[in-house]
C-alpha cells in the first residue's frame, strides 16, 4: 500500500514533467512597435500586443517611471 511520500513522489514526478514540456513550448518571435490595444511603444509586440495586453494585465506604476526617466 502507498504512503504519504510515495504519493508526493508521484506527484512531484509529474509536475516535473509538466514542465518540462512547458517549457521546450516555442516562444513566438516578436518585434518592436506600437501597441494595438494600449497605444504604448514597446520594445516587443506578438501578433501586434505587447505583454502586458496580452496577459491581461497593466504595467506596474514603476514601469512609467522609468520610461519617463529614460526618455525624458
Amino acid at each position: 500500500m502507498a504512503d504519504t511520500a510515495d504519493f508526493a513522489a508521484t506527484l512531484a514526478d509529474a509536475h516535473l514533467e509538466r514542465s518540462i514540456i512547458a517549457a521546450r513550448a516555442p516562444v513566438p518571435a516578436g518585434a518592436p512597435g506600437e501597441c494595438a490595444q494600449c497605444g504604448e511603444d514597446m520594445p516587443r509586440l506578438v501578433e501586434g500586443r505587447c505583454g502586458f495586453c496580452r496577459g491581461g494585465r497593466a504595467p506596474p506604476p514603476s514601469w512609467y517611471e522609468a520610461r519617463e526617466a529614460t526618455n525624458g
